[in-house]
């Protein structure tokens, strides 16, 4: 059996769309991203980004929803793709510029933002 060419490490072009693709899946992770690009920041405190995944992902109702899978699910999955940094002692999210993941992340909004909502 011969090796695939995409042997799966993280550099290969292929993985690194499967990543994007995994991280973008979420509205959450979106809004994080989007937090970050829109403010033109680097830094952001937890709390501003709990306000802002309340504001506008659909589904989380209140800031204390928004809390609990941001800091024990989203947080931790985009620190570990090297999105961000998050120091969970001073509850600072720091954003590493990923030019990539940024282009794919305007693809996936676009549709949505021209989509009229009823």
């Amino acid at each position: 059996m011969t090796a695939s060419p995409d042997n799966d490490h993280a550099s290969t072009p292929r993985r690194e769309l499967d990543t994007a693709c995994e991280l973008l899946a979420n509205a959450t992770r979106r809004s994080v991203m989007q937090y970050f690009t829109a403010e033109e920041t680097a830094v952001a405190e937890l709390d501003e980004l709990i306000d802002h995944i309340h504001e506008k992902v659909n589904d989380v109702t209140g800031p204390k929803q928004a809390r609990t899978p941001l800091v024990h699910m989203h947080l931790p999955k985009l620190a570990d793709a090297g999105v961000i940094e998050y120091d969970e002692r001073s509850e600072t999210i720091r954003y590493r510029d990923s030019d990539r993941l940024e282009t794919f992340l305007e693809v996936v909004t676009a549709d949505y933002d021209r989509t009229p909502t009823t």
